[in-house]
């Protein structure tokens, strides 16, 4: 009984004093407020504008595929300073704040329009209203793909070309996709993903790299593509696909991504070298008894140490010869022909100034 009149004594003391709206009057004490022709002191009516802007985004979702979702609101400083300033006028604990209440509500009005469950944590789509500007901003939660890509073509890089105005980031000179062009392998698998899940990017991470000139055959080099804000999240992907220039294998969704910086692999290479001299057959017999480890010195400083774990070579005409090795990843291929930072290397071993005229990859192996 003391307390139903203590709460109606705070009830006629609030109303006294501040305009309130009912919303924020039963969040404070648990009781509707006098109908009032006056903005709430503590919200402005932020809560009579969710009608509003649940309509809004509902529209603004559709073209979303989506399982779940959860809210996020920004409010002015103002609406929390109010709120908090009451509360420790009229010593009032233990209720939800303006924001979460806010929040809270907008949540269950989007749940009963979208028919969709609502989740507080890795939801498919994040919805953020901004109440400053009476704005909204819808994200989609990103899509990890896994693949290994085949390169016939010696005129392809794999590298993309940024946006020379965002320089990646995406602008509206390039339509938010952060690419110049799609005429390399990267632009190829993005433009591919773009159009399979109309994202807005596509971030890709390689095991290993190759150059321009360079093939990658067999069984492909692996890479994952993070498709960044994916409209269309529920599409299925074929295992093989044949874009312009390359081959995409073993594609399907995983769940994360590993960490690139940590993934070991070893690659199967073919390579063309061009000497200064004719070499004579012993030299090749010297060669294949080649000592490892490889010292690799970064700029003079760091060494990484890396193994051959096969090699043979086979002279062809006019002062060339080609090696096949099974190395670890990493070797600076080139490097290691023509003699920098790379020891030992085969310029040395064949006392003759070494040229890598091409080098390409046949198999990929990662390791577990």
């Amino acid at each position: 009984m003391k307390n139903i009149k203590t709460n109606q004594k705070l009830v006629k003391e609030i109303s006294k004093k501040y305009s309130l709206c009912s919303f924020c009057f039963s969040r404070l004490v648990s009781k509707k407020s006098i109908k009032s022709t006056q903005k709430c002191f503590i919200c402005k009516n932020i809560f009579q504008q969710l009608a509003n802007i649940s309509t809004r985004i509902v529209e603004g979702v559709s073209s979303y595929e989506f399982s779940n979702f959860e809210t996020g609101i920004i409010v002015k400083p103002s609406v929390i300073d109010r709120d908090d300033y009451l509360k420790s006028e009229f010593q009032i604990k233990g209720v939800n704040s303006i924001k979460a209440s806010v929040n809270r509500e907008l949540s269950k009005k989007l749940t009963r329009k979208i028919k969709s469950e609502l989740r507080h944590k890795n939801s498919d789509l994040i919805i953020t209203v901004n109440f400053k500007d009476d704005s909204y901003e819808v994200y989609s939660k990103p899509l990890f793909i896994y693949g290994r890509y085949i390169k016939k073509s010696r005129i392809l890089t794999q590298k993309r070309y940024n946006c020379t105005n965002c320089f990646g980031k995406g602008c509206h000179s390039c339509n938010f996709h952060g690419l110049q062009n799609f005429n390399s392998v990267d632009g190829n698998i993005t433009k591919f993903l773009i159009d399979k899940f109309d994202c807005q990017q596509v971030k890709i991470n390689w095991i290993g790299g190759e150059e321009k000139s360079s093939l990658v055959l067999g069984n492909g080099r692996p890479f994952f593509a993070k498709i960044i804000n994916p409209k269309k999240r529920k599409k299925d992907i074929r295992t093989k696909i044949k874009l312009d220039g390359i081959q995409l294998l073993e594609l399907r969704k995983i769940l994360l991504p590993p960490k690139i910086v940590q993934a070991s692999f070893k690659s199967k290479i073919e390579v063309i070298v061009k000497t200064d001299h004719l070499i004579k057959d012993k030299i090749f017999t010297e060669l294949k008894k080649l000592k490892m480890p490889l010292q690799i010195h970064i700029h003079g400083k760091k060494r990484v140490i890396k193994q051959i774990y096969k090699i043979t070579f086979k002279k062809i005409p006019k002062k060339l010869f080609k090696i096949n090795m099974y190395a670890d990843g990493g070797i600076p291929i080139k490097s290691f022909i023509q003699g920098s930072d790379v020891t030992p290397n085969c310029t040395y071993l064949v006392k003759s100034k070494c040229e890598c005229i091409q080098f390409d990859f046949k198999k990929i192996d990662v390791m577990s």
